[in-house]
């Protein structure tokens, strides 16, 4: 991934809801997620997630699993360590946005 790709960006989740946290937010927008999954570093914001939709061979779906991160840089990193490639789908970088 490059950062020079264009970052999609969420503000819109399944309720009416104000959330505090980007953890609760993104298990709001992902309800269907296997995990959503928060580096909990003390004052630290964690606005970029890591979208993971790796399938199986043989699968269609599979649920979607997340990753929170303090910066897009270490989020594009761990989306291309994250399974070694060879992916059906591509991992997702999103941002976060709390009203």
């Amino acid at each position: 991934m490059s950062t020079l790709t264009r970052l999609k960006v969420y503000r819109r989740h399944h309720c009416e809801r104000q959330h505090r946290t980007y953890e609760a937010f993104a298990k709001c927008v992902w309800p269907s997620a296997l995990y959503v999954w928060c580096r909990h570093e003390e004052g630290t914001e964690t606005p970029y997630a890591l979208v993971i939709r790796c399938v199986k061979r043989h699968e269609t779906w599979a649920p979607p699993r997340v990753r929170l991160w303090a910066t897009q840089e270490a989020a594009e990193l761990q989306a291309t360590a994250y399974c070694g490639g060879g992916c059906y789908y591509a991992h997702e970088v999103i941002r976060l946005e709390m009203e």
